[in-house]
């Protein structure tokens, strides 16, 4: 059994030295098994580098001396320090190579694109790249308009007028005179306004004192344009022609008064004047005075507090003749409205005495104020029934400051009225004049200082006279 057991031992021992014989036989005995010549690609096989396989399945990028598939042609431990590995045989490809690549043709409109690429002669691939690297299309720009260029539509008085301008053969759109796309706004001239007049027609001649009438067209759009002809030499002027009532009447200007004053008189009465219809009589009622020889016609206060607001005007005419010499002014009448104290504009402050205004017209009862507040309260102020007169209460004057205030009220037809009143501490008030009932009270002291005197003088008298 021990032999056996030696044996055994022996026999694997040789066995194991064997092998590592063997390994090391191996190890030392790389050689070249295959070897990759340089190729170029083509449009369907990729190309390589110089490079070869070893027996330890490594590959190496290089060229060889030694002889592939024989195991007796070993590369020494030297050479295979110095041999260049890469990963894979991967690492040697260089990649397709293409024939020649012709550029496409561009035949974009302004509606399509046409694509863009590079293709191959050998296999008709395309490539967007002139190097053909990167497989696909690309697309050229979209081309310009074809534009078929129109004329420009001059602008006239009574029409507009168009740009140089034209259509896209292709796609239809409007463009400008440089091809690029517009619109209609854009192209658009404005009218000239400038009309083309023919000659003056008179409908109406003018007298000496009679304006005429005329027309004329426009030659280009047709328009019609009446005016007046200016009477010959009569004429009326209003020196101003608003009268804001209260002011001086107004006063007109008139050669036909000159002309008949020269020619009679003033006192020959030949001139006539009337407002509207109703003829005025100079003098009477004093409606209307002549200014001497100057040929001006005033009218009377009477007259003019007489009118109402609004527009009105007035004839001088020559009363002979009224169809021939005769003329008008148009003037305007404006009424003021007014709101002022009753008695006085000054309040003492803890007077008991309350402050009233007048208005010339109706006032809304609810647009009462005192400078920039509102009055609300009824105890503060009274509006009378015929809404033309406002009464601030003492209370709300002696729960105000002393000194200048503004109230203001809206009239009937919205226009706004107002005056100043004024609030007096005791001593202001002593050192301003006095008005309203405190001149009432200092007549009746004087009065009462007066009567005392005579009191003084008379008693001595009385008892003289007793003692008689």
């Amino acid at each position: 059994m021990k032999t056996l057991t030696k044996i055994l031992s022996v026999t694997v021992l040789v066995a194991l030295c064997v092998c590592l014989f063997t390994v090391n036989a191996f190890a030392a005995g790389v050689y070249v098994t295959e070897v990759y010549s340089a190729a170029a690609g083509d449009c369907y096989t990729q190309g390589n580098v110089d490079g070869y396989k070893l027996s330890n399945g490594k590959i190496v990028q290089g060229t060889t001396t030694h002889t592939a598939g024989d195991p007796a042609d070993t590369l020494t431990d030297t050479e295979l320090a110095e041999l260049s590995y890469v990963n894979s045989y991967n690492d040697l490809l260089t990649g397709f190579q293409h024939g020649t690549l012709t550029e496409s043709t561009d035949n974009s409109t302004c509606i399509v694109a046409s694509p863009h690429y590079w293709e191959c002669g050998t296999c008709g691939k395309h490539f967007m790249d002139a190097a053909g690297t990167i497989e696909g299309e690309g697309s050229y720009p979209l081309a310009a308009h074809t534009v078929t260029p129109g004329g420009a539509i001059a602008p006239t008085c009574g029409s507009t007028g168009m740009m140089a301008h034209g259509y896209c053969s292709v796609c239809g759109k409007l463009c400008d005179a440089s091809g690029s796309p517009t619109t209609m706004e854009a192209l658009m001239l404005p009218k000239t306004g400038t009309h083309n007049w023919d000659a003056w027609t008179v409908l109406k001649p003018a007298t000496n004192v009679s304006p005429g009438n005329q027309f004329r067209t426009c030659l280009t759009c047709g328009e019609v344009e009446y005016q007046e002809i200016p009477a010959l030499g009569i004429y009326v002027i209003a020196t101003r022609d608003t009268w804001l009532r209260g002011e001086e009447p107004l006063t007109f200007e008139s050669n036909l008064v000159a002309k008949l004053n020269g020619e009679s008189g003033p006192n020959a009465n030949y001139v006539g004047v009337r407002i509207g219809t109703d003829s005025l009589y100079e003098n009477s009622y004093d409606t209307f005075d002549f200014w001497s020889w100057d040929g001006y016609v005033k009218l009377g206060e009477k007259t003019m507090a007489g009118l109402r607001e609004g527009t009105y005007r007035l004839w001088i005419y020559d009363k002979r003749h009224p169809d021939v010499y005769t003329n008008r002014a148009v003037f305007y009448v404006v009424d003021v409205p007014t709101l002022e104290p009753y008695s006085t504009d000054k309040h003492v402050v803890n007077s008991s005495k309350s402050l009233r205004f007048i208005a010339s017209e109706e006032i809304r009862p609810d647009s009462v104020m005192v400078g920039s507040r509102k009055l609300y309260d009824s105890s503060d102020y009274f509006v009378s029934n015929d809404r033309k007169s406002i009464t601030l209460s003492a209370d709300f004057l002696n729960a105000r400051q002393t000194g200048t205030y503004t109230i203001s009220a809206l009239t009937k037809d919205g226009r706004t009225i107002k005056t100043n009143f004024y609030i007096l501490s005791t001593a202001q008030a002593s050192s301003s004049p006095r008005t309203g009932d405190e001149s009432q009270i200092g007549l009746w002291a004087a009065f009462l200082l007066l009567s005392g005197a005579a009191i003084v003088v008379m008693v001595p008298k009385l008892r003289r006279h007793g003692a008689k």
